[in-house]
């Protein structure tokens, strides 16, 4: 039974972790203002336009050009 417990409560948590994964990827490839996408940190060719439009922590990044 202690094995039974170990296991779901080793594997529950690996579950809920590729999810939250997906919901980032998902977040990435939101647009913002000035067609910039949301990132929790730009790339070092972008530059950061706003917060607007993405949902906390995360700001609107654009690409330079």
């Amino acid at each position: 039974m202690k094995k039974l417990g170990m296991i779901i409560f080793i594997t529950l948590p690996a579950l809920f972790a590729g999810n939250v994964h997906n919901a980032e990827v998902q977040i990435q490839n939101w647009t913002c203002g000035y067609g910039g996408l949301c990132r929790r940190f730009c790339f070092d060719q972008e530059y950061i336009v706003a917060h607007h439009g993405c949902p906390r922590r995360y700001r609107c990044c654009a690409v330079r050009f």
